[in-house]
């Protein structure tokens, strides 16, 4: 199929990007190569960005990560229209938008370690989809722990996200602004632990 797409995230992943999107139909796609592979480091593609893609879902998908399609060709469109942000482009297309405290993304199947990582793992439930929109009630602040992180002030404990994108890290993202949350890969840190799909910021959008 082909359609166009609008780039809204790009993420470090082991020496290769991540890249996701939104076609102008809605649905969320995550854009790995013909072969099923994530995008190379030093890609072209980038956030804002509109491409006519013409791709393949992939057909081997394991929720939640159910965005998975193979980009078969490309063509840059350009830059997402003058004057629209990402919170219009969502907004004109009825895009979910989770709201308030960190423990209601995801359908609310998040867990968290007493650290305040997130995870899903299949024992508490899975999510039908592995990317989505969040606007914080409060201001999340730099906490810098094996990598750049980002504290959601909690009464419940510790709500520490990290920070995975390519955009420069600031020192506090206010309360109110669009962010871009996803789920990594399933992985277990050893051998015979219970896989997980850890929670990450992707990226934020229109902070000056």
């Amino acid at each position: 199929m082909k359609e166009t797409v609008i780039i809204l995230s790009k993420t470090h992943m082991k020496g290769c990007s991540c890249i996701g999107g939104l076609t102008l139909g809605g649905r969320y796609v995550r854009l790995l190569d013909q072969n099923g592979f994530n995008q190379p480091e030093d890609t072209d593609l980038e956030p804002g960005q509109t491409w006519e893609i013409e791709f393949r879902p992939n057909p081997h998908a394991t929720p939640p990560h159910v965005e998975d399609v193979f980009v078969l060709k490309r063509i840059q469109k350009g830059q997402l229209g003058a004057g629209m942000t990402i919170l219009d482009f969502i907004g004109e297309r009825d895009i979910p938008i989770w709201r308030g405290h960190p423990d209601e993304l995801f359908d609310r199947l998040i867990q968290w370690t007493s650290s305040g990582s997130g995870y899903i793992d299949k024992k508490g439930g899975i999510p039908d989809h592995s990317v989505g929109f969040w606007l914080s009630d409060r201001n999340l602040v730099r906490r810098d722990y094996k990598g750049v992180r980002y504290q959601y002030p909690s009464t419940q404990g510790y709500r520490n996200i990290k920070f995975k994108g390519f955009q420069e890290p600031v020192e506090e993202i206010p309360a109110g602004t669009l962010l871009r949350v996803s789920l990594a890969r399933w992985y277990a840190f050893e051998d015979g632990e219970p896989e997980k799909c850890w929670l990450q910021l992707s990226g934020w959008y229109d902070l000056d």
